[in-house]
C-alpha cells in the first residue's frame, strides 16, 4: 500500500469536487444545496492575512487562538468540537494525524495565496468523510488571472509586527498559475497567561510560506491542476505557570496535490492524489524537546454525471495516515466509496447520499445525508437536511504510550457519532435574510481522563442561526449575524463554547475612501484551569475598524485597528488577552 501511494503521489492528481474556473470565482462548496455557504473573497484574504480575522465574521463560528500568530488556533462550528471540522487546501485534508485529536491547528496559517475561503456549517460526511462531522473549511488557491496581475503588499503594525507578501501570475492561454511568497514577524501581539499567571513575556512569532498553484488545459477535454504549498514557522510560548523565553514551538508543513480531469458528454471523471507532511517541535523548560510528525496520503477516483434533472457524484477514496511522536510509530489505512444523488422535480430538489468506509481497525460503517429543498420563487427557498457521520479516534488517542506512569492511549476506543438535522429558509434579492435551526446529537465522545482517553458519552447541541445583509445604500451596507446555542444531555460540561455569538459590521464608500466597523459579542462560557478546576469565562465584546484609501485601481492604503476599546478578555483556555493594536498596509497590483 505504501509503495502504491508513493508512486501515485508522484505523478497524479488532486481533485476538488466543484469545478473552479481560472478566471472566475468558485461556486458553492461541493454544490451543497442545504446550508448557505460563507464566502470570504479574495480581497478580504489579502487584506487580513490571518485566518481568525476572516472566520470571526462568519455566522455560527467560534474561532479561538491562544495568543497571536503561532498560538494554538481552533474552530468550533455550531457548538461542535474543533476536531469535528475538516480543513482543506485545494481539497487536500490538512487535519494533522500527529495532532492529539487529528484536527488542524491554524497557528501558522496565512491567507494571501487564496482566491476564496468557503465555509460549510453542518455535517458533510458523504463527500468528505469522518473529519467533517461538524463542518468544512476549504481554501481555494489562486491560479492566475486573465489578464495577468502581480500583487505586492507591505505591512507594519503594533508590537514590531512586519509582514510582506508577493503574488506573481505567469503563463497565458491554456497554462497559467500563481507563485506566492509571504513572511511575517512579530514580537507578540497577545500576551498568554497574563490574567491568571501574571506573564510578562510577549509571545513573538516568525512565519514564512510559499505556494505554487496552476491550471493546465491540455486539450478541450483533459486538464490538470497542480498545487505545492510549504510553511515554516516558530513562536514563543508560555506554560501555564512558567514565563520563560526558551519555551517555543516550531512548525513545518509541506503539501502537494494534483488532479487530472477528463470531460465527457454527460459530465467528467477525475483521478487525484496528494501528500501532506507535518512536523511540530515543542520545546519547554519542563519537558525539553518533543517532536511530533504526521503524514497523510490520499488517492481518489470519481465521476460527476448529469442527465437533465438528475446528477450523480460518486467515487472511491483510499487514505494512509502515519504518526511518529512520543515513542509512537503507527499507520492506518482507510478505504471508502461514496455516492451523492440529486434529482430536481419542478421547484423541489432532492439530495440523498451515503459513504461506506472500511477502517483498518474498526471495519465498516455507513454515513449518510439527505436534503430536500423547495425553491418557492426566484428569491425564496426552504430546506430540510439530516445527516449521520462517524469520526474514528486519532492514532495518538489509540496508541500514545503512558507518560509518568499514567495511561494515555486506549485501543478500545469507539468512533464518535453525530446525528444532526436542520431546517432553514433563505431570501436573497438585493440583500440577504437567512434563518437556520439545527440540532446535533453526539454519541461516544472521546475525552481525556486520569485513565487516558475514554468514550465518555453524549452531547446535544440545539441552535438557531440568523443572518441579515442589507442592500447597498448611499450610507453603506450593514451585515448582522446571530447564533444561539443550547447544550444539554451531556455527560460532562462542554467547554469554551459560548451560548451566543453576535457579529455586526458596517461599511461605506465615499469617493476613494472606504470605512468599516465591526463588532463581535461572545457569551459567557465554562472552561477549566491548568489544575483541572472549573472556571467561568465572562461575556465580552470587541470592536475593530479599518480605513482604506485607493488613489487609483493599482494601489491601496489601509489602516486597521483591532480591539479599539482595549477590552481585556479571556479567550481560548481562558488565558489569552489581546490589547489594542494597529496595522498599516500598502497593497499594489501591477
Amino acid at each position: 500500500m505504501f509503495l502504491f501511494f508513493s508512486f501515485i503521489a508522484s505523478v497524479l492528481a488532486q481533485y476538488q469536487l466543484n469545478t473552479i474556473e481560472v478566471t472566475a470565482k468558485p461556486g458553492p462548496l461541493l454544490q451543497h444545496v442545504s446550508s448557505p455557504i460563507f464566502h470570504a473573497g479574495e480581497e478580504a484574504l489579502e487584506e487580513n492575512s490571518q485566518i481568525q480575522d476572516v472566520l470571526n465574521k462568519a455566522p455560527g463560528v467560534m474561532f479561538t487562538q491562544a495568543g497571536g500568530v503561532g498560538g494554538v488556533g481552533s474552530v468550533y462550528l455550531r457548538g461542535s468540537e474543533s476536531r469535528h471540522t475538516i480543513f482543506l487546501v485545494d481539497g487536500m485534508r490538512l487535519n494533522d494525524p500527529s495532532n492529539v485529536t487529528r484536527n488542524y491547528d491554524t497557528a501558522f496559517f496565512l491567507t494571501p495565496f487564496f482566491q476564496d475561503l468557503l465555509l460549510l456549517r453542518g455535517p458533510a460526511p458523504v463527500l468528505y468523510g469522518g473529519d467533517a462531522t461538524g463542518g468544512v473549511i476549504e481554501m481555494v488557491p489562486r491560479r492566475g488571472h486573465s489578464p495577468k496581475q502581480n500583487v505586492l503588499s507591505l505591512s507594519l503594525g503594533s508590537f514590531e509586527t512586519k509582514q510582506g507578501f508577493a503574488l506573481f501570475d505567469w503563463g497565458q492561454g491554456s497554462h497559467q498559475g500563481t507563485f506566492g511568497i509571504t513572511h511575517l514577524k512579530t514580537a507578540g501581539i497577545s500576551r498568554l497567561n497574563k490574567k491568571r499567571h501574571g506573564a510578562t513575556e510577549r509571545d513573538g512569532a516568525e512565519e514564512s510560506q510559499v505556494m505554487q498553484s496552476s491550471h493546465h488545459q491540455w486539450s478541450q477535454k483533459v486538464s490538470t491542476d497542480l498545487m505545492m504549498y510549504g510553511s515554516l514557522g516558530q513562536a514563543d510560548q508560555d506554560g501555564t505557570s512558567v514565563d520563560e523565553k526558551s519555551d517555543r514551538t516550531k512548525n513545518e508543513l509541506g503539501a502537494f496535490s494534483q488532479i487530472t480531469r477528463t470531460q465527457f458528454d454527460y459530465g467528467h471523471w477525475w483521478l487525484r492524489t496528494g501528500v501532506v507532511s507535518q512536523k511540530r517541535n515543542s520545546i519547554t523548560q519542563s519537558l525539553g524537546s518533543e517532536i511530533y510528525k504526521g503524514e497523510t496520503k490520499q488517492v481518489q477516483l470519481g465521476s460527476q454525471i448529469r442527465f437533465s434533472n438528475y446528477e450523480l457524484i460518486s467515487g472511491a477514496q483510499f487514505e494512509e495516515e502515519w504518526i511518529g511522536s512520543r515513542g509512537t510509530n503507527k499507520s492506518n489505512d482507510l478505504g471508502s466509496i461514496f455516492a451523492l444523488n440529486r434529482f430536481r422535480q419542478d421547484k423541489i430538489l432532492f439530495e440523498l447520499g451515503a459513504r461506506g468506509e472500511h477502517h483498518q481497525r474498526y471495519g465498516g460503517f455507513l454515513s449518510y445525508e439527505s436534503t430536500i429543498k423547495h425553491q418557492t420563487n426566484e428569491y425564496l427557498s426552504f430546506h430540510f437536511k439530516t445527516a449521520k457521520g462517524y469520526k474514528t479516534p486519532s492514532l495518538y488517542q489509540l496508541y500514545s504510550p503512558p507518560s509518568g506512569g499514567s495511561p494515555i492511549g486506549n485501543t478500545n476506543l469507539n468512533p464518535e457519532e453525530n446525528f444532526s438535522y436542520e431546517v432553514g429558509a433563505e431570501w436573497k434579492r438585493e440583500g440577504l435574510i437567512s434563518l437556520v435551526a439545527f440540532q446535533q446529537d453526539f454519541q461516544s465522545l472521546i475525552a481525556f481522563t486520569n485513565q487516558g482517553y475514554q468514550n465518555r458519552g453524549t452531547l446535544r447541541v440545539k441552535g438557531v442561526e440568523a443572518s441579515v445583509v442589507s442592500p447597498e445604500h448611499s450610507w453603506g451596507q450593514v451585515s448582522l449575524s446571530q447564533t444561539y446555542l443550547d447544550f444539554s444531555n451531556y455527560s460532562q460540561s462542554p467547554l469554551r463554547r459560548p451560548p451566543y455569538l453576535t457579529t455586526v459590521s458596517w461599511n461605506t464608500y465615499v469617493g476613494k475612501w472606504m470605512t468599516e466597523l465591526s463588532a463581535r459579542l461572545v457569551g459567557g462560557r465554562k472552561d477549566t484551569t491548568s489544575t483541572g478546576a472549573s472556571a467561568h469565562l465572562v461575556a465580552y465584546e470587541t470592536l475593530s475598524g479599518s480605513l482604506k484609501y485607493s488613489p487609483d485601481q493599482k494601489q491601496q492604503w489601509s489602516l486597521r485597528l483591532g480591539n479599539m476599546t482595549n477590552r481585556e478578555y479571556e479567550d481560548m483556555w481562558g488565558y489569552s488577552v489581546s490589547p489594542l493594536n494597529a496595522t498599516l498596509q500598502w497593497l499594489g497590483k501591477f
